[in-house]
């Protein structure tokens, strides 16, 4: 079994209409949980089947769950590709794909079971259907972090592209609706979500209303992915030239700006993503010593481990000797990532005797916490040279 929980994909927006998603599903599932009869209260939510057109429940019907696991499942995914999504289009545009893909689906699969006796469906799995596809039309070489259940190794960490956890998710859906001959299903159900979701992705990039910066479906297909960004640095003529460098300068003294901005706001997950931005598209774009200590600090008051490691490593490869980042970096990758042996490389590299007399019992207390989860933690990806 695959979990995904995060991406490395630009997040533009932070995921606010996502996290309310979630709550309203699982503050609806304790309702019914604690309704006396959930039957008879939430049975008219429901998408029903062979009793004609109800437009209410094509909304309603997709907060309601069978079950725990079904919730839980739906949730988990709702988050990863809902990062993705909300993360180019805003949260209020989120909010009408979201509802969008929902009422879509809905009504065709009422229109499509008018003759059926009886029946009914629930869930938002439809929806994250769409949601899977979207991601993958936008953002398919960009990596979904997961959590690999099964098997004899146990819980492992793997990072796959959408693209590819996105073909396995829809093959094991249409393959199973194979083997259903292709019957009205839970299998066929999630494929019209996603193919509603692939309609809607393409036509939001192909119109131009998203920007995936030339790093979408098509342009990888075709071979052209990065051509946007490579087009703004083309050599053009002298009077040309001065024009866009000017542009360009302004751009960036912009997007320096902005990113302060959004530091001193508080907003570390947003301040990353444009840095991370800057960084792919721009060659002369970099932070000052204080702007990226600043970054690292924000993002650890979020407690978003994954980019403050990534941003310590960045800080490491300009400032090799912030000896106190190098500290931090190898505490995180102790605590929160699990990776003992990552931090014990990253802890090597500091030279005997260049530390302050105040810091080296914190090495020696995090070399002796790193051995110790080694040989707990058998099982570690290759290791970087940080």
């Amino acid at each position: 079994m695959l979990i995904p929980w995060n991406t490395d994909a630009p997040i533009y927006h932070a995921p606010w209409a996502t996290g309310g998603f979630i709550l309203v599903n699982v503050a609806v599932f304790g309702a019914m949980l604690t309704s006396g009869d959930a039957d008879q209260t939430f049975g008219p939510w429901i998408l029903s089947y062979g009793d004609g057109l109800h437009p209410l429940q094509w909304i309603t019907s997709n907060f309601l769950h069978a079950g725990v696991l079904h919730l839980l499942g739906n949730m988990i995914f709702l988050w990863a590709f809902g990062l993705v999504v909300e993360g180019k289009l805003g949260w209020w545009r989120f909010i009408a794909v979201y509802l969008g893909l929902g009422v879509a689906q809905c009504a065709f699969e009422q229109c499509c079971m008018l003759g059926a006796e009886e029946g009914g469906s629930l869930g938002a799995s439809a929806i994250i259907y769409g949601l899977l596809a979207m991601a993958m039309v936008w953002a398919p070489k960009n990596e979904i972090n997961c959590v690999f259940i099964g098997g004899f190794r146990g819980v492992m960490n793997l990072d796959i592209s959408i693209l590819v956890l996105a073909m396995i998710y829809i093959g094991i859906e249409i393959l199973t609706a194979a083997l259903d001959q292709f019957g009205w299903g839970s299998s066929t159900l999630h494929l019209s979500g996603a193919a509603l979701g692939f309609g809607l992705g393409t036509w939001l990039v192909k119109s131009g209303k998203v920007d995936c910066e030339g790093w979408d479906l098509y342009a990888v297909m075709a071979g052209r992915e990065g051509q946007k960004t490579k087009r703004r640095k083309k050599a053009k003529s002298k009077g040309e030239r001065t024009a866009e460098n000017e542009r360009l300068e302004a751009d960036r003294l912009s997007a320096q700006i902005q990113f302060r901005k959004l530091l001193d706001e508080g907003h570390a997950r947003g301040a990353f993503a444009l840095h991370m931005k800057m960084s792919s598209t721009r060659s002369d774009w970099t932070l000052s010593e204080v702007d990226s200590r600043d970054l690292i600090a924000k993002l650890l008051e979020a407690d978003l481990w994954n980019e403050a490691i990534e941003a310590m490593v960045g800080h490491l490869a300009r400032f090799p000797e912030a000896v106190r980042v190098r500290l931090k970096l190898a505490q995180v990758l102790i605590g929160q990532a699990r990776r003992p042996a990552q931090a014990l490389r990253v802890l090597a590299k500091i030279a005997d005797g260049s530390l302050p007399a105040s810091l080296e019992p914190v090495r020696k207390k995090l070399v002796a916490e790193a051995q110790k989860l080694q040989q707990q933690t058998p099982m570690e990806l290759a290791g970087e040279d940080w």
